[in-house]
């Protein structure tokens, strides 16, 4: 099952920075589960930036929980090395998560992973810790 998140664009940049370290994992917190991803099956995090879905990663099938954050307890675990742009497709700007996703065809998909300068990830200095998508 796949859920859909919005990023800046210069959290989606961190995120994609992870990819040249030692540790590629990175982490989106949630303030509720997503209760469809108490499925099996491989899941998604599709990445909304700038008005459009720009593309997805694959999501561990580990996540983490701090009952000790009221702002967002639920961790989401992905490898950035995962990321695979989409053709942008226009969304509306949403808080939390969603359901409401882009429809993937073979020509939605792009190759190569986009360059780290490319519009939706310009190089700006992460201004949040890693995995803390609060603003």
């Amino acid at each position: 099952m796949d859920i859909g998140v919005w990023m800046g664009a210069e959290v989606l940049a961190h995120k994609l920075q992870a990819r040249q370290q030692a540790n590629t994992e990175q982490a989106w917190n949630l303030f509720r589960w997503p209760a469809r991803l108490s499925q099996q099956g491989e899941h998604r995090l599709f990445v909304a930036v700038n008005g459009a879905w720009r593309g997805y990663f694959k999501l561990s099938s580990d996540a983490l929980y701090n009952p000790n954050d009221d702002a967002a307890p639920f961790s989401l675990l992905f490898d950035t090395c995962t990321w695979t742009p989409i053709e942008p497709v226009p969304t509306k700007r949403f808080r939390g998560f969603t359901y409401n996703l882009p429809p993937l065809g073979s020509d939605r998909t792009t190759s190569p992973p986009s360059s780290p300068n490319s519009p939706t990830q310009r190089a700006h200095p992460p201004s949040q810790a890693i995995g803390d998508h609060r603003q």
